[in-house]
């Protein structure tokens, strides 16, 4: 089921990447030195022997992690060149088609989506950090929003990116897929926790219990100071600036004593000071989920950008099926 969306993610966004890295180089060697280093070439562009050597390496990688032991046979790293090369190849034509796309105002896009992703970092160091954790410069990333923005405008004159599933065809993945779509009890609570070292002396711990007791007291006279309180005094740095929100839970996420309390607490009353491994907590459940089958409305949208996906990568695969068609592709590997 996940074939296609896979495959499209596969071509499409390495894609960027290689209108970088110059992995096809144009053949300018005469025509006795053309199969020296070279893979194959597509329509005059060579596509390097080395290229495949990442994909050949990320296979075999894959496979010893899933139990392959010795050295892989000369058959087999062929089928796996193969194999990669056929991506490069479906990677090569597309790449010809897009860059034949005109963008208007293509360079002012891309100074905006680059101008959008600094300012989602709150210090320029931080970007900074993260141009260099992917060995990006500021270039290179202008670069790929212009590679992204013709893409986009390709598979939208190409009428890959205007696919719409049915309403039929969302109840249809529904239906049979409903063993997919369950979901196990859970409740959306929010506590403040009182820290206590589990080496502390009776008396520290009688005052830490007070304390959470005295926050409680608060709380039954007047629950919607919660999160007030919870920002205040928690001890949970997970949940204190979210006003003590742990969102929705399942059993297991938090100590037994904690979910036999929250998974039978009435929505919106204040509990009792219950004791974990952690400390005292004040719970206060704000919403329940029971177990069973998520209804269709729950998840439609879901559902519609997944098949979605599915639809515009079967949509690609067919149209790069038709570019190597129409491509000259010599393949030299032996």
């Amino acid at each position: 089921m996940k074939r296609h969306f896979i495959n499209l993610l596969a071509l499409v966004l390495p894609l960027f990447i290689f209108l970088q890295t110059g992995q096809a180089e144009e053949v300018n060697k005469p025509q006795k030195e053309i199969y020296e280093g070279v893979a194959a070439t597509v329509n005059g562009v060579s596509i390097p022997l080395k290229a495949l050597e990442p994909e050949v390496h990320r296979q075999l990688a894959k496979f010893k992690r899933n139990g392959m032991r010795g050295q892989a046979s000369p058959e087999y790293l062929l089928l796996l060149k193969k194999r990669a090369l056929s991506k490069l190849i479906d990677q090569e034509v597309l790449r010809q088609a897009v860059t034949q796309v005109d963008v208007p105002d293509a360079a002012k896009k891309a100074e905006e989506r680059l101008a959008g992703k600094k300012a989602s970092f709150d210090t320029p160091e931080r970007f900074a950090r993260f141009l260099k954790a992917r060995n990006l410069t500021e270039e290179k990333l202008l670069e790929s929003y212009r590679n992204q923005l013709q893409m986009e405008v390709y598979q939208k004159n190409s009428g890959i990116s205007s696919v719409e599933p049915t309403e039929g065809q969302i109840a249809d993945f529904y239906e049979r897929g409903k063993e997919n779509f369950k979901q196990e009890e859970m409740v959306k609570a929010r506590h403040i926790l009182i820290l206590v070292d589990q080496n502390a002396s009776d008396e520290i711990k009688r005052e830490k219990r007070k304390k959470a007791e005295e926050i409680r007291a608060e709380l039954v006279k007047n629950p919607s100071l919660f999160p007030q309180l919870a920002k205040e005094f928690s001890d949970c740095n997970q949940s204190k600036d979210r006003g003590g929100e742990l969102n929705y839970i399942k059993k297991g996420y938090m100590p037994p004593e904690f979910d036999s309390l929250a998974f039978t607490l009435p929505i919106d009353e204040i509990s009792e000071v219950i004791e974990t491994q952690y400390g005292f907590h004040i719970i206060q459940v704000m919403d329940k989920k029971p177990a069973g089958i998520i209804p269709l409305e729950n998840i439609h949208d879901f559902i519609k950008e997944y098949l979605k996906g599915e639809m515009a990568a079967k949509k690609m695969d067919e149209h790069i099926a038709e570019l190597r068609k129409k491509a000259d592709i010599k393949i030299y590997l032996q």
